[in-house]
Order: C-alpha cells, then structure tokens, then sequence
C-alpha cells in the first residue's frame, strides 16, 4: 500500500486501539529515534501526534514562562511524560541536514508553545 506517497513500510502508527503498538512513552520515543535513525538528506517526513499535552515545571531553566511542554504517553502515571527539550534534543538535533519536516501535535489543549520550541518555528493554534 502507498498512502500519499509513502511507502507503508515506512509508516508507524501507534494507537491505544487494540490493534496496534500503544503509545506508550517507550513507543513513543523509539518511533522518534527510529525516525531520526532511517532519514537521509532530501527525505520527507510527515509526524502526527493526537492525543494529551500539559505542561511541568521547567527544570532547565530555558523557559520564559517556568513550564516545559509535555507529551502525556499512555503509561505516563508509571514513567511520566515526554518534555519539550527530550523531543528537541532528540528529534531536531538528530535528523540530518536536508531533511523536510512536516509535524503536526493536536493536544488536548492547546499547546502551541510546544511546538514552537520543538520545532523552532512559529505556529499558531486553530
């Protein structure tokens, strides 16, 4: 199957449906790393990420308003939840020169500030 151009090898999909991989934090990261892992210059890349977002105490520091944005994974009351700056430094500064990023994060509320800082873009919420 091709579904927009990509093949469906090159698709992951987890989904708290009983059918596929649970996105559970461990998931989550991995499919991330997988990702970073299988791209190469001149590849595009397309991410969708429904589900729960929140915010924690910044424990960094590189906040200006005192929170990190989180990604809240299905097993986050046992492992906890996946920040802002773990995504940044794992996804952005991974990926190779030359790789097209298309990301798009629908939290339960609106956290356009996450994306911002993910990504290093501007974004608005709609």
């Amino acid at each position: 199957m091709n579904v927009h151009g990509f093949d469906e090898s090159n698709i992951t999909v987890l989904m708290d449906d009983g059918q596929h991989t649970p996105p559970t934090k461990d998931a989550i990261l991995a499919a991330y790393k997988q990702v970073v892992n299988d791209s190469e210059p001149g590849d595009a890349i397309f991410l969708h990420y429904s589900g729960h977002g929140s915010k924690i105490a910044d424990s960094s520091g590189d906040e200006e308003d005192g929170y990190d944005e989180v990604l809240v994974p299905l097993d986050f009351q046992e492992v906890g939840m996946i920040a802002d700056d773990d995504l940044y430094n794992l996804f952005v500064k991974g990926l190779p020169q030359g790789v097209h990023v298309v990301s798009l994060v629908r939290t339960s509320v609106c956290n356009v500030s996450m994306a911002n800082r993910i990504a290093g873009m501007k974004f608005t919420c709609v």
